[in-house]
């Protein structure tokens, strides 16, 4: 802990001498149809914040800029005749950087009226940048990645705190999470409009979390995040949907930033490739601080050296004629090892000499083009290969402390897609979408092992599998009047090896009660294909024998309902309600009467890899209610109040509904922070953050103690599964930033401890055999995150 306190007076040191004056910095960006994405010409953007107060217009491109505007934060309204208003509110202006706003509007109904921005201010600032999205959804901002405690820029950690969203079973050293009791496989991550990889460090095959996520602050945009009931363009997920963006950079000057933190030292930089160009870039790249430490003969994690970097990019390019083109990437490798000691007095046994290590390689390469057509309508079309590898490998220290390596295995999986869609604005009451996707994906496996040094390695199991992948989807856009709106669609799915298909209808209402109350409903059908493994299989043993896929099985099926009730009290408060029910079925479980395996109780592909036996006969339910309370940040505090009871249960051959792994049947998050403006000339920011978890603990099978006892082996009353739970899990954490604007340059201190009160949460029960008890196995303690991050 001493350490981390070191760190903190360097960076606050560094900055100390400079001297504060008076710092200004520029607001720009842009303004286009939401609908259409044609520039609005002549809109208003006012600063509402500043003394007197500053604005300007939209010029022929839809562009603006408003110059010397005092750095803090900033409420900004926009609008534009015809149009629904923009309000933002506490939007942070800091000295190293310009304010880029790239911003949409949607057409009012009431088309030949200015909508008064005073009556309006009660705006949901949560609404989805999907107009197309109606409950269960929200948008989120990278600032609120940093500013939530123990978030440490991580999207998937941050939505832990909106209600339905829980702690996953991998720990909480992990950021897997539960979505409304469904496992975390059914959730898909999204990268510019268009399936990809699970951007996790240290994720395993088929999974959908990590320890590390390798989604940069520096290259991420705004976002949404579902949590059911999706639009129907939104395909393969049962559970949630991460629709990730990537930013443009900085097309007029180049900016750069460099951090250093408990989670890697990275280095991010953009601009414009040249004064004549409009086309941009953004790249950043981290390379592991423990790595960093290990070099220097230091390894403060122990045994388990975790080892990691990661590059995620954006570079867009508009053009006059042809549409905008944007080339991305995100992507990394890690390597995680327990290595033997090399000091004999060390072996005890023979287990002391032994080692493992898992290398992983996970990446997406897209391109996009989106091209406008007309006035009213564009085209969008995206591109991009994913892969995901893993290899490990086991091995046995010599006598001569050289590495005997005794087993090895690999497995890469890879995807290429493609999509396309076309999207017309009719009018200002009805828009539609159609397009489709093609996913052509692959795997390869191999495991090999051999006894002696000299000996060649023995194939003991290799395998392959391939298939195609297709979706289409239509979906239409409809404001019947000023108070009700109708989203409706459909989507369609089809395993190409097999031509095992689904036809998903959705459709979505939105009804206005009164200016900031809303009723939602939304009732469809959704379908996720599982890891191909389980579809195309061509396995081949050592001796000889085939193993094959259940090449016949058709996607897990799951139908959503929700009931939604808004209210908007001011501009940053707001209280949401959601009651949901979710049937899962062609649910895969074994074809046995007697068995309680279900895939819905899977964590990644290792749950059920090589299964040949399998059948569609199970099925889900999870049914609960969601409720936040939620003021923004403005007035220099914020807080958000969720709470979730749910259930979450499964049924197999055997005729009887069990919880499944993750019914942790309640969760409740206290979250909030208040800002503190100081300085001699009041131009940097204190901030203090906090949050208070409340969970239903972990789900196991109970243990059959005597038997366990008897054989000196685990053994489980498998007719019982998770039928018994842990102690509740309680972690209360804290955060503290200190933002120092100097010219031209802005020093960001964070301090987050996770678990600051050293809970020890129950993780789960094992039965030990050599002490022949049964012992607790616990959560992370008290865990600590710095960062120091200057950019300029």
């Amino acid at each position: 802990m001493k350490n981390y306190f070191l760190l903190l007076a360097l960076p606050w040191l560094l900055c100390s001498f400079l001297q504060a004056q008076n710092i200004e910095q520029n607001i720009r960006g842009s303004l286009i149809d939401t609908e259409s994405k044609v520039p609005l010409i002549g809109a208003n953007v006012t600063v509402m914040t500043t003394d007197p107060i500053k604005g300007t217009t939209t010029d022929l491109d839809g562009n603006f800029i408003i110059e010397n505007i005092p750095i803090g934060r900033h409420d900004i309204e926009i609008s534009y005749l015809g149009y629904e208003p923009i309000f933002l509110s506490s939007i942070m202006l800091s000295s190293a950087k310009e304010l880029v706003l790239n911003l949409e509007m949607e057409e009012s109904t009431q088309m030949l009226e200015t909508v008064e921005i005073s009556a309006e201010k009660n705006i949901d600032k949560t609404k989805p940048l999907n107009t197309f999205a109606t409950v269960s959804s929200r948008t989120f901002s990278v600032e609120e990645t940093s500013r939530y405690a123990a978030a440490v820029f991580d999207p998937t950690r941050m939505a832990m705190n909106y209600a339905g969203v829980s702690l996953g079973a991998g720990g909480d050293l992990y950021n897997e999470i539960v979505v409304r009791g469904n496992a975390p496989t059914g959730i898909t991550y999204r990268l510019e409009g268009i399936e990809i990889a699970n951007p996790n460090h240290f994720g395993s095959l088929g999974g959908a979390g990590g320890a590390i996520s390798m989604l940069s602050s520096t290259t991420l945009s705004n976002s949404d995040f579902y949590t059911g009931a999706f639009p129907a363009e939104i395909g393969n997920a049962t559970a949630a949907v991460f629709d990730l963006n990537l930013r443009n950079g900085n097309n007029q000057k180049r900016e750069s930033s460099f951090m250093i933190g408990a989670l890697g030292l990275e280095f991010g930089t953009e601009g414009p490739f040249s004064k004549k160009s409009k086309a941009s870039y953004v790249v950043n790249y981290r390379y592991s601080t423990l790595a960093l430490l290990e070099a220097a003969g230091i390894n403060p994690a122990g045994d388990v050296l975790p080892i990691y970097q990661d590059l995620s990019f954006k570079v867009n390019i508009p053009t006059k004629e042809l549409g905008t083109f944007a080339l991305f990437g995100l992507g990394g490798d890690n390597l995680a090892a327990a290595r033997a000691s090399k000091d004999s007095l060390d072996w005890g046994s023979q287990s002391d000499r032994e080692s493992w290590s898992e290398v992983g390689r996970v990446g997406t390469l897209g391109l996009t083009h989106r091209k406008l057509i007309g006035d009213n309508s564009y085209v969008r079309t995206a591109v991009a290969l994913s892969q995901h590898d893993i290899d490990y490998n086991e091995s046995f220290l010599r006598d001569d402390l050289s590495d005997f390596i005794y087993y090895d295995e690999r497995m890469s999986e890879k995807t290429l897609r493609i999509s396309s869609l076309f999207h017309q604005k009719v009018n200002q009451k009805l828009s539609y979408r159609v397009g489709g996707v093609y996913s052509d994906k692959s795997f390869d496996f191999l495991s090999k092992s051999k006894d002696t040094l000299d000996a060649p390695f023995v194939q003991n199991f290799i395998a392959d599998g391939s298939t195609g992948f297709v979706q289409l989807f239509g979906q239409a856009k409809w404001k019947l009047s000023e108070n009700v709106k109708v989203n409706t669609g459909v989507h369609f799915s089809q395993i190409v090896s097999n031509n095992k298909f689904t036809v998903e209808p959705r459709l979505a209402v939105n009804y206005r009660l009164k200016r900031g109350r809303e009723l939602n409903f939304s009732v469809g059908l959704h379908s996720r294909m599982e890891h191909l493994s389980l579809y195309s299989l061509n396995g081949k043993f050592n001796d000889g024998s085939i193993a094959r896929g259940n090449d016949q099985l058709a996607p897990t099926k799951s139908i959503h309902s929700v009931v939604g009730y808004d209210h908007i009290f001011s501009p940053d408060l707001r209280l949401k309600v959601e009651a949901y029910y979710q049937y899962l079925y062609d649910v895969l479980v074994l074809d046995d009467p007697n068995s309680t395996f279900s895939i819905l109780n899977t964590r990644n592909i290792w749950g059920y890899f090589g299964l040949n036996n399998a059948v569609q006969e199970g099925s889900g339910r999870n049914y609960g209610l969601d409720v936040t309370f939620e003021k923004f940040l403005s007035q220099s505090y914020y807080f958000m109040v969720t709470g979730s009871v749910y259930d979450s249960q499964y049924k197999t051959l055997t005729d009887k509904w069990y919880s499944t792994r993750y019914n942790g049947r309640y969760q409740l998050n206290l979250v909030g922070g208040k800002e503190f403006v100081v300085g001699k000339k009041k131009k940097n920011i204190l901030g203090i953050n906090s949050k208070l978890l409340l969970a239903g603990g972990n789900r196991y099978t109970p243990i059959d103690f005597e038997t366990s006892k008897s054989l000196q082996d685990e053994v489980r009353f498998e007719d019982r599964a998770f039928e018994d739970q842990v102690d509740a899990y309680f972690r209360a954490d804290i955060g503290i930033s200190y933002k120092i604007n100097t010219p031209k340059m802005t020093h960001t201190i964070m301090f987050d401890i996770q678990n600051f009160t050293n809970r020890q949460n129950v993780y789960g029960l094992w039965f030990n055999n050599e002490s022949l008890e049964i012992e607790k196995e616990y959560n992370t303690g008290l865990f600590p995150f710095f960062n120091y991050r200057i950019e300029f």
